[in-house]
């Protein structure tokens, strides 16, 4: 039995019947062959298969195009589909709006193609905007404002204590409790990643935010050693169950502008850092140490509680993934460095946030720099967090990510080392570490994200905040004891975080200098080869 191909003509598709659409170069040659094909096997067998263009996308590309040119709202109609089994026109492509959209989706960014290709058909590609989006990320910016920042603001508590409530304690003692409190903010983070993965964010942020608060009305209450440690360990378990939330969510918003939205969510904790201190001192000067800590329990409930109602997901839930698919992202090189470099910057990312007071007694320096000394870091790290998404945007994400590590550490080795040096050189180093170093957390979620598929993002992101809590367990307790042995100098501390950073840049960057060398090996050997095969040499 014969059949007879149907001609699928271009001003037969309702779908581009506009005057200016464009015309696809493949259509003349496709009209001749399937107007040959017809009059040639209309006595050819019936299993015999014609020869047909495979995949006509040019065709359906454009008429996709015209579409988002002229704004049209209505969505794409698939062509007359054919009878003979041999329909090659794709399915229209899903959620496109505008041209904007059509160039994200054939982008040939290998990253951005193996982060869109994980089930992306079932939603569509983030909107990069829009109200949801937004509110999400402001949301999310309140959240680190009042959790991840508190964390950061330890070393003004911590003099308080030394002075008050633990003056009978050594400086590497009180240093266990911000150690014990950073180790379970990020030791939790796998366990949470994976929850918000499979179930989305609201039930994490509805319990993390409520242990958050009470953690702080915990604090308020101590007077013991061991209760100050339960205390800040709780705090630790919010943080945990909130950060990798409230980072990774925006990834499901935000594909083009993701580095710029991360940058405004992780600024919440960097204006924190300034206003925390300034709140405090402010604080136990006119107030005593529990009506201080209850008043900054009362603020931060206010300003967590919009998260319950804006802070979501947009991926569907789904059911959570084996336990042996952890075992995949350490197959690839660029994660696992990532996570061993990021591991080692880690390690003293706050030792610097903890002891700045150390740094500003070891230059004999006093009035309002000393007191205000953390604020005057964090008003670097702010800036550094402002502005680095918009650099990684604009130079690339790894570029600047690379670049905040080495700049984390020629500020350590520059400033935080000599001693004496004038009260102008102590500024600077202050602010300049702060910027480096809030550059680089900000762009921790980004660069995972750049190397991982959406659907994995967040347990990525948990397992490397997970794995790099446990040498930021022991990097401010080592500082203490430099510090101690120093004679009260940052001078030793300074060497060894300094040194460590360093080495935890080249370990990140490690996957592409060996694929720099590599290329530059094989083109090396395509000349010698070239030459070779030239008969006049």
């Amino acid at each position: 039995m014969s059949t007879k191909e149907p001609i699928i003509d271009e001003k037969d598709d309702p779908s581009t019947s506009t005057t200016d659409t464009v015309q696809p170069k493949l259509l003349p040659n496709h009209q001749t062959k399937g107007k040959a094909r017809s009059q040639s096997q209309s006595h050819a067998h019936s299993h015999h298969r014609p020869e047909v263009d495979p995949f006509p996308l040019h065709l359906h590309l454009s008429r996709s195009h015209t579409h988002a040119q002229h704004g049209q709202s209505d969505p794409l109609h698939r062509p007359p589909t054919r009878n003979d089994g041999l329909d090659n026109f794709p399915p229209p492509l899903p959620g496109l709006g505008h041209a904007d959209e059509l160039e994200r989706r054939l982008t040939r960014d290998p990253d951005l193609e193996r982060q869109m290709g994980v089930n992306d058909d079932e939603v569509g590609p983030p909107p990069e905007g829009g109200k949801d989006a937004w509110l999400c990320v402001a949301s999310a910016f309140f959240v680190l404002f009042c959790v991840f920042g508190f964390v950061t603001v330890f070393g003004q508590l911590k003099v308080y204590y030394l002075a008050h409530q633990l003056k009978e304690y050594s400086q590497s003692e009180v240093a266990w409790i911000a150690s014990l409190q950073t180790f379970i903010t990020f030791a939790g983070s796998i366990v949470a990643g994976r929850f918000f993965d499979t179930h989305g964010a609201r039930i994490l942020i509805m319990v993390g935010t409520s242990l958050s608060v009470a953690a702080v009305i915990a604090m308020a209450f101590c007077k013991l050693y061991y209760q100050f440690l339960l205390a800040h360990a709780l705090f630790g378990v919010s943080a945990s169950i909130l950060y990798s939330p409230s980072t990774a969510v925006v990834g499901h918003w935000f594909m083009r502008k993701r580095s710029t939205a991360v940058g405004i969510v992780v600024c919440g904790s960097g204006l924190s850092g300034v206003i925390y201190p300034i709140a405090l001192k402010r604080l136990f000067d006119e107030l005593n140490f529990r009506d201080a800590m209850l008043i900054i329990a009362g603020m931060n409930a206010v300003l967590m509680f919009p998260a319950w109602f804006f802070l979501k997901a947009r991926l569907p839930p789904r059911s959570p993934p084996p336990l042996k698919s952890l075992k995949g992202p350490w197959l690839e090189p660029r994660y696992t460095c990532l996570v061993l470099g990021s591991c080692l910057v880690m390690m003293n990312w706050l030792s610097p946030y903890f002891d700045a007071p150390t740094l500003i007694s070891s230059n004999n320096i006093t009035g309002p720099i000393a007191d205000y000394s953390i604020a005057i870091l964090q008003v670097g790290s702010f800036f550094g967090r402002a502005t680095s998404g918009i650099l990684a945007d604009q130079f690339g994400i790894w570029t600047v990510f690379v670049s905040s590590i080495l700049g984390c550490s020629i500020s350590i080795l520059a400033f935080w080392v000599a001693s004496p040096i004038p009260a102008g050189a102590v500024v600077v180093g202050l602010v300049g570490y702060g910027f480096a170093s809030g550059a680089w957390v900000t762009l921790v979620a980004a660069s995972t994200g750049a190397i991982s598929p959406t659907r994995e993002f967040g347990m990525r992101l948990g397992m490397l905040w997970t794995v790099t809590s446990i040498p930021s367990l022991i990097g401010p307790v080592i500082c203490g004891v430099l510090i101690s042995a120093s004679g009260g100098t940052f001078k030793s501390a300074g060497l060894f975080v300094g040194f460590t950073q360093f080495v935890g840049a080249f370990i990140t960057v490690a996957p592409r200098i060996l694929d720099f060398i590599r290329d530059f090996q094989d083109r090396k050997k395509g000349v010698k080869g070239e030459k070779n095969s030239d008969p006049q040499h």
